[in-house]
């Protein structure tokens, strides 16, 4: 699908709009969520639009789950955690999109994070989430 004008996440992708980039490749972005649920939540996109997962084709869809996996054992070794939650959505934003949530047992956010963790992290704070991640990555 061609990149949809409303789309923020197609914004993203075009340079429009600014984000904190952990990992880029010809076909995927991944940044940290404005909104976290928990410290160091990052998205996952495929860089050309769809609405779901599923109407990506094979190809797309083996792609964004293999760097997926890659950039949660990243999370799992910046973050020291064996553990990170991972979930797929789509109705708030209507591009195919992967949340990644490094948890602890202890962080008492429950099984799932059913909202954004206040208060939200200042701009200083997500770069530093952004420098943590990516340093790990390469």
């Amino acid at each position: 699908m061609k990149p949809k004008e409303d789309c923020i996440f197609c914004k993203i992708v075009k340079g429009e709009m600014p984000c904190y980039k952990i990992y880029e490749d010809k076909d995927v972005l991944s940044f940290l969520d404005i909104n976290p649920y928990c410290i160091g939540h990052v998205l996952v996109i495929p860089k050309k639009h769809s609405r779901w997962l599923w109407d990506l084709n094979e190809a797309e869809y083996t792609r964004l789950v293999e760097r997926t996996h890659f950039l949660a054992n990243k999370l799992r070794d910046a973050f020291k955690t064996e553990w990170v939650e991972e979930v797929v959505a789509g109705i708030g934003t209507e591009h195919t999109h992967i949340h990644l949530q490094p948890r602890k047992f202890d962080d008492g956010l429950g099984e799932l994070p059913t909202k954004p963790i206040i208060p939200k992290p200042t701009s200083e704070e997500m770069k530093k989430i952004q420098e943590k991640i990516v340093k790990v990555i390469k």
